[in-house]
């Protein structure tokens, strides 16, 4: 395999361990990727889930279902919401909190313009008043406590020196930040001097995420930041599920992925179509940069359960050798 050091744990220091945090990743990092992750590699102290959403009032369904605990035995799940409406946030966390749920995370981080754009996520962080808001409206429901998702600000990075204050009204067990301005969404440099400052100033523990693609990234950020209360692992560790535990044998990749298959042959009801181009998604990250374009191109065009197992099956051969 090409890069081996990127499947290596990480070697920090011996006088503390850093948190290990999966980061939420839409269409990709659900329950059933969360469960054999844990099941198979390990190494995770908590997932994070992709975000929860209200519509017209309403909750969505199908992610509420993914956060039941039903579907997330045996880790410990965090959900995300995203929201710049209080009403809508209070509908969420209270629904969350009824399920069992006592840690929520917030996202001010999501670049995705569509959201972005409707001072969602990322979009909020321009408009620190808003942002107030939701705090205090969140600050409201007893017996949850809060971290924070967010980046360095929506159009200027220096937005978040607007935004720290505000953490007074919620106490959040943690920061996760993201080096980035939202309208880079995930171009360009890390933004570390910035992110040197926020650090510095962060009345909270800080968590880091962002280009953590291998236990060297993940060495290089916790000597950076001596203070680092952990890492949240996003492309890096859904491109290698190996990375924390240093596990890249073939075996263990194959019951990862028989695992998702099975998995996902359980919840969905679409048929067979359906279910190929569910588990096709996992290969947009999937060991991306060691498979060779003629096995990615077989995965991708495979239309039958058979096409695509037999593709998957050269795939790991050729990327794990």
């Amino acid at each position: 395999m090409q890069n081996h050091d990127m499947t290596q744990p990480a070697n920090v220091s011996p006088k503390r361990r850093l948190s290990m945090l999966a980061a939420p990743l839409q269409g990709v990092t659900d329950g059933v990727w969360r469960t054999a992750h844990a099941a198979v590699f390990g190494g995770i102290d908590a997932y994070y889930a992709p975000m929860l959403r209200v519509e017209r009032g309403e909750m969505r369904r199908r992610e509420m279902r993914d956060v039941s605990p039903q579907r997330n035995v045996g880790i410990t799940l965090v959900p995300q919401v995203l929201a710049c409406a209080p009403a809508d946030a209070l509908l969420m966390v209270t629904s969350l909190k009824q399920m069992g749920y006592s840690r929520v995370d917030i996202n001010l981080g999501c670049p995705f313009p569509p959201l972005a754009l409707h001072r969602k996520g990322s979009g909020m962080l321009a408009h620190p008043a808003e942002v107030a808001a939701l705090f205090q409206a969140l600050a409201s429901v007893d017996g949850v406590q809060y971290s924070v998702k967010m980046r360095l600000g929506w159009d200027s990075a220096d937005q978040w020196r607007d935004i720290l204050p505000l953490m007074s009204l919620l106490h959040p067990v943690h920061i996760t930040l993201h080096p980035r301005i939202g309208k880079q969404q995930y171009r360009g440099e890390l933004d570390m001097e910035q992110a040197d400052r926020f650090v510095a100033d962060c009345p909270c523990q800080v968590v880091f995420n962002g280009c953590l693609m291998s236990g060297d990234d993940i060495d290089a950020i916790a000597n950076r930041y001596p203070d680092l209360a952990g890492v949240m692992l996003g492309r890096g560790l859904a491109a290698h599920p190996g990375m924390v535990s240093g596990d890249a044998s073939v075996d263990s990749y194959r019951r990862f992925h028989d695992m998702l298959v099975a998995g996902y042959t359980a919840q969905l009801d679409g048929g067979e179509g359906q279910l190929v181009r569910r588990l096709q998604t996992i290969w947009e990250y999937l060991l991306l940069d060691d498979v060779p374009h003629r096995q990615l191109k077989a995965i991708r065009k495979a239309r039958t359960l058979d096409q695509y197992l037999n593709a998957v099956t050269d795939a790991l051969e050729a990327a794990l050798a």
